[in-house]
């Protein structure tokens, strides 16, 4: 009962608060890194279609008619490889996180 206990704390941490935490709480830093270094660089891709897309808004080149935004954000982000891999990684390491954490508690002897 108490590995039950373990792995829904390690696996909703990484769940709710970010991929690896799970990791982090089962004292395995180097295994939380490991979904935490790619969810990184793919959060930084993301913001960076976000900040190509608010200069676009700041210099008055869009306006923020929802319509407008949702074109821009087809046209920036919808259509552009590098997004759509970057979104792709931040669901792999969101999920594979809270998998591997459940997975981590699971397979220790009794």
């Amino acid at each position: 009962m108490t590995h039950m206990k373990k792995s829904m704390k390690a696996v909703w941490l990484s769940l709710l608060l970010f991929p690896g935490a799970g990791q982090f709480y089962l004292r395995r830093p180097l295994r939380a890194l490991a979904f935490v270094a790619p969810l990184l660089f793919a959060v930084s891709a993301l913001l960076d279609t976000a900040n190509r897309i608010a200069a676009k808004i700041l210099s008055g080149a869009v306006s923020l008619d929802p319509a407008v935004l949702s074109a821009q954000i087809e046209q920036n982000g919808g259509n552009d490889f590098w997004p759509n891999v970057a979104g792709a990684v931040v669901l792999l390491c969101w999920i594979g996180s809270a998998v591997d954490a459940w997975w981590l508690v699971h397979r220790a002897p009794d």
